[in-house]
């Protein structure tokens, strides 16, 4: 009873996020995204990259941690999508992406499969809606962040 209590109360006093976001190769216009495949679940659901994490912690450096460590890649500007109140399991959720020169193809890793896809791809594949939404903002984002770089207004 009171281990409970003792683990409730650190829960409180450490507020955890979610940071998560995708690789983008502009002249494409693809996203990478990862698939976790096991024997046991031969149809997993594709993901961008992404972990729960503490409050102290800071989700541009958590992405390019997670990305470095799935693909022994290396990246320099983490660009902002969104960040947003969650529900009960994080206290907000942050989204950014991060553009890239290549289309590398990138070997299996850790039961981990990683593949390039186009905006209108990802509407068919199996992939959570949350997940799926986080894209679709991180499309329009992407759109306005060209927009403004080619002196077109914004809405």
């Amino acid at each position: 009873m009171y281990v409970f209590h003792f683990h409730a109360i650190l829960d409180l006093m450490h507020k955890k996020f979610y940071a998560g976001g995708f690789l983008f190769h502009p002249d494409s216009e693809q996203i990478l995204l990862q698939q976790f495949t096991s024997d046991s679940q031969l149809t997993a659901p594709w993901r961008i990259f992404g972990k729960a994490c503490l409050e102290e912690e800071d989700s541009e450096e958590v992405f390019k941690k997670i990305v470095f460590n799935s693909l022994k890649l290396k990246i320099d500007n983490v660009l902002p999508i969104y960040s947003s109140a969650q529900d009960k399991q994080y206290d907000t959720r942050h989204i950014v992406y991060s553009e890239v020169a290549d289309l590398s193809h990138f070997s299996v890793n850790d039961n981990q499969t990683f593949a390039w896809f186009s905006f209108k791809a990802i509407l068919k594949l199996q992939i959570s809606e949350q997940e799926k939404h986080d894209i679709v903002v991180g499309q329009r984002v992407i759109a306005a962040a060209t927009r403004r770089v080619n002196g077109e207004q914004t809405l």
